[in-house]
């Protein structure tokens, strides 16, 4: 059976084996959690045997056993001595009093056997006690103990109990009188032991506890600053159950953010090792650079942080049932201008999870020069930001009130190796130090005291100058860090004044959360007026079939906007390669200018705000500064290589490219030109009730396909029937489908701003169609043809037809 491992990296597990059965409890659940094990018995060889035998080993167990240390561990003393500073060492029931004699302490007995007794301990909450609940019930088989009096310098106790009956509930905090020692660990070191057994079946949180010691890296507690033991000599204090619940907010919360951690890297496909296989095979989202989206703002000379949080501990909820969902909340931050959203994913106090991230990256995925997605959490083991990459964020939050020196340095550059720029976030001068040691280039002002929740605008402030006096004494050499203000902001006037104190990025949450009208609350906050209501612009005109340069030319000269090539070897509209490029070079020298297509301004600004938008601002763009016609080639079930060739037979003179079969819209995705995407409805669909009813349930799913972004930029309904997909010279049910499009969730003024309406137009029913759809464009073909064309006829097109179809669209009656 294929395991599943854990753990960030191959770990090599020797046990020593004191000739105990519990041995093979703990071979089963280091197997289990990842580890690949081996096992030998501590009086089966030499020491200079085993270090020849295992010359990979990354970590040490020493067994449990029966007996005294001093005379029946086998080499399990020496073994620890070797290894001691090299890996990491754990020591069960006899292996921590191997360890207490190797360091030259006492061991003795404890003045009553305990063979399966259960006790409550309590314990430091530090180094393999990272994250688990403060007292546990642990599994005890012993008569020997260090003696207290006995303990050697260089180690400390971790974790206690009291035998005492009125003790039972909660042992309180270390008394050397009363207490027996149930763990110790080296200072510096990575040694840790614990008198009772973890692998037990009665004993708590035995597996995170053995998952910590798996996760450990190295001989010293300096590589693993996230175990959060001093790297000093100095004993550590150990945490009672007083002051346990004296803790700060935000002490509260990391340690639940530890917690959460060890559950999940314990989910099947979540592993670090998991994880880490994910990154190398790219399977998360492109990320983009954090650092130049900021400072290139979308808007404005400040960038805006606009945040998404399901709750805050001080304010509750503010999602409610009516509230849009966070990728549609990301969506209106990314078109009102914002530069990043975060997302807050911390789940018992802020009820965000990883999938909301990732729904959020998803969401805008193809919004042109999308924000940048920052994972707002806690981040306290680099697990977090492997996972935050995974799901898609750009960057990650990482506060240094929650982080010692050695973490902070630590989590930056595991960051960094990621090509992601933290968010490193400060509130006060000491804090400010810390980040310019690790040389953070945005940092993050939280007006909001994490440790009590209170605000102070002014926070922001002071940091500012702090950070301007240590450039003016350093030359400059702060210019290029980014200054942000978090938290507390609320109004334009609250921007206006960070913005001339010299923040680059304002974060807006609470706020922007509770405003009904998102956009219109950006566009307040980074000043942005109005945007003005557009009148209904004439619908752009393609003419669609031409075969000859002078139906070409009359077509141009009358003010079409788009000319059609069809190159379907089937169609009796077919040209060649040759032939197009004949018309398009007659089109591009027509000695009369075109007619300029109804605008409502003489420059056109490209619209960022979504894929649609922006598809449609740059025909406008490309069809007023070419001034002639846009050239579309006209395809049906070709493929790429065949589309590529016609393509590349006429160089650059193809303008767009519009697939009129039953392709997959997503095959536009890999054609070099904006693409048409036809989406065909059948004449006889919707003639009836019952038939209509059917109808309207299709087109639903048709539609899904046709607001899809990233790929065709326009969507092209025509008619068809059961011999031919187009060029049909009739109409589908024009009422069926708008009502599917008023009644649609999924549709918008974007996609009728995108939609392409074809299939049996002609100068009688233009006018009605562009009341019923208002189309970007309306596509013409069989309704300006010669009446009865036969195929081998060299002219199908009516010219006077033509002209009567374009000046009926163009006029303003």
């Amino acid at each position: 059976m294929t395991k599943t491992s854990l753990l960030a990296g191959e770990v090599k597990v020797l046990i020593i084996d004191n000739y105990d059965s519990f041995t093979w409890n703990l071979y089963q659940y280091l197997c289990l959690l990842g580890a690949s094990v081996s096992v030998i018995r501590s009086q089966a060889c030499s020491l200079d045997e085993l270090v020849a035998s295992y010359p990979k080993l990354t970590h040490l167990v020493i067994s449990p056993g029966p007996g005294h240390p001093s005379t029946d561990s086998g080499i399990s003393i020496p073994a620890i001595h070797h290894y001691a500073g090299k890996i990491p060492i754990l020591g069960i029931c006899m292996g921590l009093q191997c360890i207490y004699s190797a360091f030259g302490g006492e061991v003795t007995k404890v003045g009553e056997i305990v063979h399966g007794k259960t006790s409550l301990v309590s314990h430091d909450g530090k180094g393999l006690f990272k994250a688990l609940p403060a007292h546990i019930q642990c599994t005890r088989y012993h008569s020997l103990a260090g003696r207290f009096g006995t303990l050697p310098s260089e180690l400390e106790v971790t974790c206690w109990t009291n035998s005492s009956a009125e003790l039972a509930n909660d042992p309180g905090p270390f008394d050397d009188q009363s207490s027996i020692i149930m763990g110790v660990r080296h200072k510096l070191l990575t040694i840790e032991s614990v008198q009772y057994h973890p692998e037990s079946i009665l004993s708590e949180e035995g597996k995170p506890f053995l998952l910590n010691f798996l996760n450990l890296r190295g001989g010293h507690w300096s590589e693993n600053p996230d175990f959060q033991v001093s790297p000093t000599p100095k004993s550590v204090p150990i945490a009672s159950a007083e002051s346990s619940s004296k803790q700060t907010i935000l002490e509260t919360i990391c340690l639940q953010r530890a917690k959460d951690l060890i559950e999940a890297k314990c989910i099947p496909g979540l592993s670090p090792t998991d994880l880490k296989r994910k990154l190398a095979a790219n399977v998360p989202p492109v990320q983009i650079d954090f650092y130049e989206r900021i400072r290139r703002p979308t808007t404005g000379k400040v960038a805006l942080m606009a945040e998404i949080k399901r709750a805050s501990p001080s304010k509750g909820s503010f999602m409610t049932p009516t509230t849009p969902s966070s990728p549609a909340i990301a969506v209106s931050y990314a078109a009102a201008g914002a530069s990043v959203i975060s997302v807050l994913t911390e789940p018992k106090w802020f009820k965000g999870t990883l999938l909301d991230m990732l729904e959020v990256r998803l969401s805008v995925e193809n919004v042109p020069n999308r924000p940048a997605i920052l994972r707002k959490d806690f981040i306290i083991d680099p697990y977090q930001i492997d996972e935050a990459r995974c799901y898609g964020a750009d960057t990650i939050l990482l506060i240094v009130a929650c982080l010692s020196l050695d973490q902070l340095r630590l989590l930056y550059n595991h960051a960094k190796s990621l090509d992601m720029e933290p968010l490193v976030e400060v509130a006060n001068a000491a804090e400010l130090e810390l980040a310019l040691q690790i040389k953070a280039r945005v940092i993050g002002v939280n007006n909001r005291n994490l440790h009590d929740f209170r605000v102070d605008m002014n926070t922001t402030s002071k940091m500012l100058d702090e950070l301007n006096a240590r450039s003016s004494a350093q030359n400059g050499s702060s210019n290029e860090i980014i200054m942000c203000a978090l938290s507390g902001i609320s109004s334009r006037s609250d921007v206006d004044r960070y913005a001339a104190e010299g923040v680059g990025a304002v974060l807006v949450g609470e706020a922007l959360m509770k405003a009904e009208d998102k956009v219109a609350f950006v566009h307040e906050l980074l000043g942005i007026p109005p945007t003005p209501k557009v009148t209904t612009r004439k619908p752009l005109v393609k003419i669609c079939g031409i075969k000859t340069v002078e139906a070409a030319v009359h077509a141009t000269n009358a003010g079409a906007d788009l000319l059609g090539l069809i190159f379907v070897p089937k169609s009796k509209r077919c040209v060649t390669p040759q032939q197009a490029d004949a018309i398009i070079k007659a089109v591009r020298k027509s000695s009369e200018s075109s007619p300029k297509p109804s605008l409502e301004t003489e420059e056109i600004d490209l619209d960022t705000t979504d894929w649609f938008s922006l598809q449609s601002s740059r025909l406008l763009q490309k069809r007023r500064t070419q001034g002639k016609p846009l050239i579309v080639g006209v395809f049906q079930n070709s493929s790429l290589s065949e589309i590529e060739k016609v393509l590349n037979q006429l160089g650059d003179s193809i303008d767009l490219i519009q697939l009129h079969g039953s392709e997959d819209f997503r095959m536009s995705k890999f054609l070099s030109k904006p693409v048409i995407k036809a989406f065909h409805i059948e004449v006889e669909r919707g003639t009836t009730d019952a038939g209509e009813e059917v109808f309207q349930e299709g087109f639903r799913k048709t539609l899904s396909m046709i607001n899809e972004p990233g790929f065709h930029s326009f969507s092209i309904l025509d008619s068809s029937n059961l011999s031919q997909c187009g060029g049909t010279g009739q109409s589908f049910n024009w009422n069926a489908v708008k009502a599917v499009l008023a009644s649609s969730a999924t549709s918008s003024s974007t996609t009728h701003r995108n939609l392409v309406i074809a299939g049996g137009l002609n100068a009688q029913n233009v006018a009605t169609c562009i009341q019923t759809f208002n189309p970007f464009i309306l596509d013409i073909c069989s309704g300006v043809e010669v009446e009865n064309c036969q195929n081998g006829v060299v002219e199908n097109k009516d010219f006077d037809k033509i002209s009567q179809v374009i000046k009926l669209i163009k006029s303003d009656s």
